[in-house]
């Protein structure tokens, strides 16, 4: 018998490999032609406004070197242009070009019309109740991730 804990880890497993699928209908569905990680960057540096590349990389938990790698694409792509820093002029800062407004709000239009095919017979009060789930899970699993990562017992222990 599973216990609720393992309930849960196996339908974040099933969720993350439909949110991959997800993004394939997206693209298909909407003609946006954007890599996953390339939309979590976007979405968060609209979030923070003009931000160094250290910034963004904190804000979506990945590595400073990961997401250097990344950037330049974006930039080629048209969706991001860096400025020099107000405060430091040897640095540089990240901002979304209005060409990266469009693409995020082309991709929050796909997502919205994908999603109501999707769940058609979800009322408004089921939609908001699961996304209150949500966002209550991704509120505890921010606050808490770096205590638990931390923890020396969770050393070296891969998913």
């Amino acid at each position: 018998m599973s216990t609720p804990i393992d309930d849960l880890s196996g339908q974040l497993v099933q969720l993350v490999r439909g949110l991959r699928s997800l993004h394939v209908a997206l693209v298909e569905a909407g003609g946006v032609h954007v890599e996953p990680s390339a939309v979590g960057l976007l979405a968060n540096l609209e979030k923070l406004g003009p931000s160094r590349l250290s910034t963004l990389a904190t804000a979506v938990c990945l590595d400073l070197s990961t997401v250097s790698r990344q950037v330049p694409a974006l930039e080629r792509s048209g969706w991001v242009m860096r400025t020099r820093d107000p405060e430091d002029a040897r640095a540089q800062l990240l901002e979304l070009t209005a060409s990266g407004h469009e693409l995020l709000d082309e991709v929050r239009r796909s997502r919205a019309e994908v999603l109501g095919r999707l769940l058609p017979d979800w009322t408004d009060a089921d939609l908001r109740h699961f996304a209150a789930q949500i966002a209550r899970f991704n509120d505890d699993v921010t606050a808490h991730r770096p205590a638990v990562l931390s923890a020396p017992e969770l050393q070296g222990v891969r998913a």
